[in-house]
């Protein structure tokens, strides 16, 4: 393919734009003095005393000491950093102040003349007991938090989390469900995109459900969900991005490490992390490996849509037991080349193997009669193995001016999979004369550049530009192996694909009279496609350019409410499991195709927020419309008595709901927080519709006994899922978790329980198709119990903030797990 890098040129003319952070600090609010304006500048870093992050938005003031009134205002930026432009030679007070902490002043900063560059250093707030204590807990973060463009979820406050892995975070996060399978859902769409670190990573190159199962709980530190994305991330995803960020390294001098270790009766894992620091040099280091084991049973049957004379009706029975085993691994390092200058890389590896064996037993009846060659016993085995790396090189260079930057950003991603489906047909007491010999081997590499360059003005507005290409290649071979009585047929499929994107953006941000925020952006992207299945000698080729706008609208009204508006179009490319016209055959007559002729997606997505925090609790709540044309939907279809289940662009989706999130502590030590979704989804195709309401819930609440004592439960409930075609059945959990502290607050144990109050979840999945009609039983054992020891070591000895970038390819549809109707 050719690579047409003057694109990015091109795209680098499009008008518009992005914006810095919002400008409605209370000092900027109040009446000004006049003052003489000069050239001199006042800048300044604001810290977390206790954690020494950042604090974003913090208000900064500069107070004249001859009247004692504020002449002028800003806000510190995502790095807590803030400049004073335009100040004239004399002597002030610097006033900061945020919601939760200590008012913190500078006294007698002078400024000796016109022309002057004045660095306050660093301004460390401490925490509020009184104030902070009506919001969250004190000296901690809350469990949810609210930003301008994301909900937080800070996953490693939440104790039941100890000992399981990221489905389980995430089916905890607002906003979002996650069903048995691990298949993720934003918002009622399975179209998001999942980035590890702000990055993309070869372990969700294909299933994410999959994937999900790998990264264990305990090194999750917090999660992001992004439903509004700005114009600077990659157009795909059309319901959002969910951002998973990692326990690393925090830029402390020293060594310091943890270690953490999990036996239960559904998972164990274990992982350890070593970061080490000396001056210009920091290296950071981890590894985990996680391992589960679950069982249950399902039925499925199928009724063809015939004359009841001839009606035929397969009937599946059987037990079912999953089991897998993953490990990651990552070594990373960052050097400060000088002081404008950083260099950082890493090396992350990960593998592991995930196996379902489903014993079933077969009936098959026409027109009532039973058909006794159909009536059979089947052992099933899935077997996926899997082995990525991600490697990542990233410079920054940052200018005189404060915030001005420039970042060169480079990946690269390459991911072997192993796919097996092994069959083995008998009847009762006999050998097996049948035998299904199915197995896949793919390949994904990505290569990635990136270039992005923030410049602020003077007038307190920021413009952002960057470019983007990423060569993707996928690669799939398949056997298909039949051996009956001794006789065998064989068929091959060898199938390449390969994408090109090549995007650019610009944004700019600006506010108006101090209160509204106006964040503005555009995006243009051009993808090139070429597919070839080679076995059949088919060829197929594409490309397309996508112009994204964006716009985003905040409003600030006496520092406790907030309102917002978001504006966006998203666009989704579908990954390998979508496209692989490989015979995937899941069980006796069920087949899954891809379609390698598949087109993006395009949703239209807008959006209205409001959030306000009052005494001891804190409310939001977002209205949103998703229309996406084009839709990717599974089509049903008969060959002979097999149902092949495929995927073409058949419909149209809208879908109208609203988001709500609420925070509360009756007592300092007793916290209560909880969200909902509810959303009305309207299906359209040229053969199928369906609509109705769905909703999911989610609670929490955690008891600090003192003494490091604690405990905690999570709850949620998911109504049923319409489906174009059909129905999924509602499911529901609960986790208790108990934890005492250890060794000073440097470690702990604790004590988990899964499902405590049922033995097992029963789940069914309706499909009305034009051609036949399944009901899919099954009955998942989730009961579980876990113990979780930690530990943390290590001395810290200063803090060093350091500036760091990191490639997003926010990109490709991805597979929802094994994407079979006849497992588990």
């Amino acid at each position: 393919m050719k690579k047409h890098l003057l694109l990015i040129l091109l795209g680098l003319s499009t008008t518009a734009v992005l914006a810095q952070a919002p400008q409605q600090a209370a000092a900027q609010q109040q009446a000004a003095t006049p003052t003489p304006k000069g050239n001199a500048k006042i800048s300044g870093t604001v810290l977390d005393a206790d954690t020494k992050q950042p604090i974003e938005f913090a208000t900064v003031a500069l107070i004249s000491l001859n009247t004692g009134k504020p002449i002028d205002g800003t806000m510190a930026d995502g790095k807590g950093q803030f400049t004073l432009q335009k100040v004239a030679a004399g002597k002030y007070k610097i006033q900061v102040s945020f919601l939760g902490y200590q008012q913190q002043a500078v006294e007698n900063v002078t400024v000796a003349s016109d022309n002057a560059e004045v660095n306050v250093g660093t301004i460390s707030l401490a925490s509020d007991a009184k104030k902070l204590g009506e919001v969250v807990i004190t000296g901690e973060k809350p469990l949810v938090e609210e930003k301008i463009d994301r909900t937080v979820y800070n996953a490693e406050k939440d104790i039941t989390n100890a000992g399981g892995n990221a489905a389980d975070v995430l089916q905890k996060v607002p906003s979002l469900s996650v069903d048995t399978d691990g298949n993720v859902q934003l918002r009622g769409s399975s179209n998001v995109r999942v980035l590890i670190n702000n990055k993309p990573s070869s372990i969700m190159a294909g299933s994410v459900a999959d994937a999900l199962k790998q990264i264990p709980a305990d090194m999750i530190k917090s999660v992001e969900v992004i439903t509004s994305p700005s114009a600077k991330y990659d157009a795909e995803g059309t319901a959002g991005i969910i951002n998973i960020i990692t326990k690393k390294d925090s830029g402390l001098e020293g060594v310091s490490g943890s270690v953490s270790a999990t036996a239960g009766t559904r998972s164990s894992n274990g992982n350890a992390s070593l970061n080490v620091r000396r001056g210009k040099l920091g290296i950071n280091a981890s590894a985990s490996t996680f391992m589960f084991y679950n069982h249950g049973n399902m039925s499925n049957i199928t009724m063809f849509n015939e004359p009841e004379a001839t009606r035929t009706i397969r009937s599946q029975f059987g037990d079912t037991d999953i089991q897998g085993a993953f490990m990651n691994g990552q070594l990373g390092f960052d050097y400060e080349i000088s002081a404008k200058n950083s260099l950082s890389g890493s090396v992350r590896r990960n593998g592991g193997e995930f196996k379902m064996q489903n014993d079933q037993s077969q009936t098959f009846t026409e027109g009532g009669v039973l058909i006794p060659e159909e009536v059979f016993n089947t052992d099933i085995e899935n077997r996926n193995k899997r082995q990525g790396t991600d490697f990542n090189l990233d410079f920054v260079h940052s200018f005189e001016k404060p915030g001005q930057e420039l970042a060169i950003l480079s990946q690269y991603s390459t991911t072997d999979t192993d796919t097996r489906n092994y069959q083995d047909r008998f009847n009762d007491g006999e050998a097996p004369y049948y035998f299904q010999r199915n197995q896949n081997d793919g390949g994904n590499d990505e290569l990635t550049f990136q270039v992005d360059y923030v410049h602020p003005f003077e007038n307190k507005t920021t413009l952002e530009v960057g470019a983007k290409s990423i060569f993707r290649d996928v690669s799939s071979d398949g056997i298909y192996r039949d051996i009956e009585k001794g006789e065998e047929t064989k068929r091959l499929e060898k199938f390449e694909y390969g994408q090109d994107v090549y995007a650019s953006y610009l944004t700019y941000g600006f506010a108006i009279r101090k209160k509204l925020n106006v964040k503005l952006g555009s995006r243009y992207e051009h993808t090139e496609i070429g597919a070839d299945l080679i076995t059949a000698d088919q060829e197929f080729s594409d490309s397309y350019d996508n112009f994204i706008p964006s716009v985003a609208l905040s409003y600030t009204l006496k520092e406790k409410h907030t309102l917002k508006a978001n504006f966006t179009q998203r666009i989704q490319r579908p990954s390998l499991f979508y496209l692989n016209p490989f015979d995937q055959e899941q069980a006796p007559g069920t087949v899954v195709r891809g379609n390698p002729n598949l087109d993006a997606e395009l949703t239209d997505l807008y959006e209205l927020g409001y959030s306000t925090y009052f005494k001891t609790s804190s409310i939001s709540a977002s209205l949103y419309m998703r229309q996406t044309d084009n839709a990717i939907e599974t089509v049903p279809g008969k060959e002979d008595n097999t149902t092949v289940l495929t995927f073409a662009n058949v419909a149209k989706n809208q879908t109208y709901g609203i988001s709500l999130f609420g925070s509360v502590k009756p007592v300092k030590a007793w916290s209560i927080s909880g969200s909902s979704n509810i959303y009305y989804v309207d299906l359209k195709s040229s053969l199928y519709e369906n609509s109705g309401w769905m909703y999911n819930i989610n609670g929490n609440t955690s008891y600090d006994f003192g003494k490091g004592f604690s405990a905690q439960f999570n709850g949620g409930f998911n109504s049923r899922r319409i489906q174009l075609q059909g129905r999924f059945a509602s499911f529901s959990y609960h986790t208790l978790a108990f934890k005492k502290e250890l060794f000073k607050g440097k470690g702990g144990i604790s004590v988990g329980l899964d499902n405590p109050f049922r033995k097992s979840m029963k789940m069914d999945n309706d499909v009305e198709a034009i051609e036949y009609t399944q009901r899919i039983h099954i009955n998942n054992y989730n009961r579980g119990a876990r113990v979780t020891f930690d530990y943390r070591f290590g001395k810290m000895e200063k803090q060093k903030m350091r500036r760091k970038r990191s490639i997003r390819n926010d990109d490709t549809k991805q597979g929802d797990g094994n994407g079979g109707a006849g497992g588990m």
